[in-house]
């Protein structure tokens, strides 16, 4: 028996949840898959999965092997590639997910500095507010802009953002300046109908973080626009900082409820392994990370 290959190919059917799925990663067979872990299972003497026709869960022993495994495969990989990638430089196509109005104006400026200075790498970059799936649709990276939940990918953070309230200076000489959250029920709000629930926004308070429902004039799935709506009057939006930095330099937006701002949120890049990862992918977010280490763009004013 290989038993390193038995320990790669058990990690990646606990990781996928599914046989067929590690088979398809590691260009195996099912069959072989199957054969891989029953040898690994009657070499331990123990049951390390079990299985249903929907679903493949971990024993309390292959749970506690999984974990073992993997700080030895990490370790092997580490060893690894500090020799195989000595002096190699980052190559191939890079395919990146990334939130729109973000990624236009902040990270379509890094890529094309990271170009010249890796241009073996060919960028893939897809811009959009919805949520992909890394392993259905083939993304390398996706940046993630939110207060991240537990899941099977590997996380790092790069930077954080505030989220702040903000309204035209025009609309609140007409409609008057709320100072407390309570009194947004008397104005007009704007809303991001690609949130799970627009109209709920959040507030700190000295009970800790308050969900508030609040009536709405306007909903819109794309944040540049619903700053540009704020800008022209039409009623108070809540936004992340880096999306009205410019608002705010033109004087365009005020920021208002300042007391009642919520936490930071991380901007994350998100990959799907530890193990085994390109050139390519850590290079580039190294690059992200030295990139925001100092100032953040969107704070620089």
């Amino acid at each position: 028996m290989n038993k390193l290959l038995a320990m790669q190919v058990f990690c990646r059917v606990l990781e996928y949840a599914s046989f067929a799925q590690a088979a398809r990663e590691l260009k195996l067979s099912s069959a072989q898959v199957s054969k891989h872990i029953s040898n690994l299972e009657q070499h331990l003497g123990t049951r390390l999965l079990n299985r249903t026709t929907r679903k493949v869960t971990p024993t309390e022993a292959g749970q506690h092997y999984y974990d073992q495994c993997q700080q030895l495969l990490e370790q092997l990989d580490l060893l690894e590639h500090s020799v195989t990638d000595y002096g190699r430089r980052p190559q191939g196509t890079l395919k990146i997910s990334a939130p729109m109005d973000f990624g236009y104006l902040y990270l379509v400026p890094l890529v094309i500095t990271y170009q010249q200075q890796f241009p073996d790498v060919r960028i893939d970059l897809h811009l959009g507010d919805q949520q992909v799936n890394l392993i259905e649709e083939g993304f390398d990276i996706a940046l993630r802009i939110s207060h991240l939940k537990d899941s099977s990918l590997v996380a790092r953070k790069l930077a954080a953002c505030e989220l702040g309230y903000f309204a035209s200076p025009e609309y609140l000489k007409q409609a008057g300046t709320p100072t407390h959250p309570e009194q947004l029920q008397q104005h007009r709000c704007l809303n991001y109908s690609y949130k799970p629930e627009p109209d709920v926004w959040l507030f700190q308070t000295a009970q800790g973080i308050q969900r508030q429902r609040l009536p709405w004039q306007f909903s819109c799935n794309n944040g540049r626009a619903l700053c540009e709506a704020a800008a022209m009057g039409q009623g108070i939006i809540f936004k992340p900082d880096f999306l009205v930095a410019s608002y705010l330099q033109e004087g365009r937006l005020v920021e208002i409820l300042q007391d009642y701002r919520v936490p930071p949120v991380g901007i994350y890049a998100v990959y799907l392994h530890r193990r085994f990862v390109p050139q390519k992918i850590t290079s580039f977010i190294d690059f992200l990370a030295q990139a925001w280490q100092t100032q953040l763009p969107w704070q620089q004013s």
